[in-house]
């Protein structure tokens, strides 16, 4: 995507990388975040987008990633191909740990490969190098220091100079007493200088011990003496240091050459692993921001379902910003939002404008996954005060020079921003530039949002094709905004009534509204009665919302129950069907008695007769089982004021009317049903009339929207979250917390596991640090 007008910096995009940087693990991560810009290749998009959706998926469901040691090796890989250049044990100790991410990596998404395609195809060309880890293993330990077990050679050397300095370490205790004993030591230590072991001695007595004065201290009090007995040892011991550091040079040189060989494979590595950084740390702001992938098309219509401004959202969390409703159809491609000072039309439109960015980035975006986003070529924002003493232009020359640059690169796949369009002049012709630029831009073919106070535009709008007015609602009680965008009305300033509440003089607001003119009342007053009259629509509309939701959840309940009664008839009458084929083979096995009997005894009587009654007594037990199975109950007759049992349901109702054909109208708790006569059993007079859950503000506060199930065991919890979730959805409650703790996470896996297998549930993630963090599982329901 081209930027033009620093736009990305107007909407703040560069805030929203650096607060994702923060979840990166390595500085390759980082580096990837702060070169993120937006893509202009649908394919790329849609790639990156999926790559967070599946590593969400991945961080809420499944093992942790094991992504702890990225270190950057790139200059250390560079260096390795300089001929003769030595690589240190540190660089080669980051080496080894970069080799073994890469394993452990490969193996991850090896096993996986089902549960996260993209991302198991990005791993799959992880080079794995297990000779060159298992050699800097066995040379180079975790301090990143050289081990003794890197060669034989080293480690002979090494006894050597262990047994050596014990001998020093002997002969200059030795010493050290013989010259305490007459008082030339200054302490009875030994220290080293210059690699040597020496002993402090007091100036005046240095020459009283035989050897090498090595240096004096900054008194001069004490002098540093090698004693003549160990000169020779000593000399040994430099000698074994220098051939140690050969030996290790050897075995690093080796080392590197390996590194050499690999380089191209090792950066390849590297660039995954940062990659893989840089993924997980978008989808985990999208985990944060409860993000979602949007629906991303190279054209068409616009829809943003429940969005926020990521900004807002970081700062003051969900439950205290608005979200953002918007929509651009076919039929326009131009939106004038007019409204009140701080009723929130910037932010509407730098919403729009930051998600696009956000999106094209391959990040999810705080609004519903119903959300459909057009890819930009290009952005232009015009907004805030670009003046210059400097270049000698005013707050309106330099806006007329950004809408210059607009109009003469804007085209079909651009989107344009314009705050406060056509202001810092005089109002008639600031109105009339803004007009002409507008309705260019519309004829551009590019989506174009624009903010204003002119009154002229809202008619302008209205009268111009393929141009829609907008407005931020404005509540006319309270003279306060409510941050709500509408759409296909124009808005007021509201700028003289909020001078009212203020309570500036009643003869300036008078003053004010002759001076502004009866038309332009009159045109005021037109917006204003639009908008009471909208707000009381949208009032009953939203009490009409809640009756159907009500009816929904009813419908939902007796569905179930007739699912369950159904089920349970099928189970009567299949049982029905077994005991039917058992009384016949019972039938059947005593007739084959009673016939051997009678050839047996030559047909006597009594045999006859026995036999005779016991193949009756199974026919009346058929005969009493088909009566049960087929008798229909007797149709009765209702009157007002009986009690009835709906037979689908457990239902006690209450006649209050009869209908025509053999139809009732049932009183349920406060809704009235019509039921078929057939439908309807009689109740006794002592059983007491169904309350029917009723979804409301008041009843839906009592009802409990968290379930602790701490100490439960797997069956055992999941039932209870079955109840849970059942008396959820009839109480018209969409969304519950289920607490399971941290722990070992088996409770966590198997309440997911329910979960994704449970049709009312429409979506569910780990709680956010101040919801009780992974110790908590949030369920959206249905």
């Amino acid at each position: 995507m081209r930027e033009f007008l620093n736009s990305f910096q107007k909407l703040e995009f560069d805030k929203v990388k650096k607060y994702i940087q923060r979840y990166a693990i390595s500085d390759l991560g980082r580096e990837h975040l702060d070169k993120l810009i937006p893509s202009f290749d649908i394919n790329e998009i849609l790639d990156n987008l999926i790559l967070v959706t599946e590593m969400k998926l991945l961080l809420e469901t499944d093992d942790p990633l094991p992504l702890d040691n990225i270190s950057d090796i790139r200059i250390s890989l560079h260096r390795s191909a300089i001929e003769n250049y030595i690589l240190s044990s540190e660089e080669l100790h980051k080496i080894e740990l970069v080799l073994i991410t890469s394993r452990i990596i490969h193996t991850y998404f090896a096993r996986r490969t089902k549960l996260y395609p993209l991302l198991s195809t990005r791993v799959k060309s992880i080079y794995i190098e297990k000779l060159l880890e298992y050699n800097i293993h066995q040379a180079i330990d975790e301090d990143g220091k050289v081990k003794d077990s890197a060669s034989k050679e080293l480690q002979s050397i090494r006894r050597q100079i262990i047994d050596k300095s014990h001998t020093i370490r002997r002969n200059l205790e030795s010493v050290l007493k013989s010259i305490a004993g007459s008082d030339w030591a200054q302490e009875e230590i030994i220290t080293t200088r210059e690699g040597r072991m020496v002993i402090p001695v007091k100036t005046e007595y240095k020459n009283r011990v035989p050897g090498f004065i090595h240096s004096a201290s900054a008194s001069g009090a004490t002098v540093y003496i090698e004693p003549a007995e160990t000169l020779e040892v000593n000399n040994e011991i430099r000698t074994l240091y220098f051939q140690e550091q050969r030996e290790i040079e050897k075995i690093l040189k080796e080392l590197t050459r390996q590194v050499r060989e690999v380089k191209d494979n090792l950066l390849h590595n590297i660039q995954v692993l940062a990659e893989l950084d840089f993924v997980q740390a978008k989808a985990k702001y999208s985990i944060e921001m409860i993000g979602t992938q949007p629906v991303m098309k190279s054209n068409g219509e616009i829809r943003l379902v429940n969005a926020y401004h990521p900004l807002l959202l970081q700062k003051h969390g969900r439950r205290d910003v608005v979200s953002l409703n918007l929509e651009i159809t076919a039929e326009f491609n131009t939106i004038i939002i007019t409204g009140p000072n701080a009723g929130g039309k910037s932010v509407a439109m730098k919403t729009m404008g930051l998600l696009s960015l956000l999106a094209q980035s391959g990040c999810h975006i705080p609004a519903s996954s119903e959300s459909e986003l057009r890819i930009f070529s290009d952005i232009f924002v015009d907004m805030g005060d670009d003046q210059s003493i400097e270049n000698d232009l005013s707050s309106f020359s330099s806006h007329l020079n950004n809408l210059k640059l607009i109009l003469e690169n804007a085209n079909e796949r651009s989107l344009v921003l314009l705050d406060e369009i056509g202001s810092g002049t005089d109002p008639v012709e600031g109105s009339s530039i803004a007009a002409a630029v507008l309705e260019s831009l519309t004829k551009l073919n590019s989506i174009n949002i624009a903010t204003t106070h002119h009154g002229n535009l809202k008619a302008f709008a209205f009268e111009t094709p393929r141009m829609q007015n907008a407005t931020m609602e404005f509540n006319q009680t309270t003279l306060q905004p409510t941050y709500r965008y509408r759409s296909g009305v124009p808005g007021s300033s509201y700028a003289i009534e909020m001078a009212e509440r203020l309570n500036m003089s009643s003869g300036i607001i008078k003053r004010s509204r002759e001076i502004k003119g009866g038309e332009a009342n009159k045109l005021e007053d037109l917006i204003l009665d639009l908008e009471r009259k909208s707000q009381e629509l949208k009032s009953t509309l939203d009490k009409v919302n809640e009756e159907k939701s009500l009816l929904n959840n009813l419908n939902l309940v007796y569905q179930n129950k007739i699912t369950s009664l159904e089920k349970e008839v099928k189970d009567i009458k299949a049982r029905a069907l077994d005991e039917a084929k058992h009384i016949v083979r019972k039938a059947n096995s005593v007739i084959e008695k009673s016939i051997r009997e009678i050839k047996e005894s030559s047909a006597d009587r009594q045999i006859i007769k026995k036999a005779k009654d016991e193949i009756k007594q199974v026919g009346n037990e058929f005969t009493h089982l088909l009566e049960e199975i087929t008798t229909a109950p007797e149709l009765k007759d209702f009157k007002v004021g009986d009690k009835v049992h709906l037979k689908q349901s457990n239902t006690v109702g209450e006649i209050i009317s009869k209908l025509e054909n053999d139809f009732y109208i049932v009183l349920t708790g406060n809704i009235r049903l019509k039921v078929d006569q057939k439908e309807l059993l009689k109740a006794t007079d002592k059983e007491k009339l169904s309350v029917v859950p009723i979804q409301s503000k008041s009843i839906e506060a009592n009802i409990k929207r968290e379930l602790d199930l701490r100490g439960m065991y797997g069956d055992e919890a999941i039932s209870e979250v079955d109840k849970f979730i059942d008396t959820a959805l009839i109480s018209g409650i969409h969304r519950i917390d289920i607490i399971h703790g941290k722990g070992t996470g088996a409770l966590r896996k198997k309440i997911t596991e329910y979960l994704k297998s449970n049709s009312s549930v429409k979506s569910f993630r780990l709680g956010e640090w101040n919801e009780g963090g992974s110790g908590v599982t949030v369920v959206e329901l249905k």
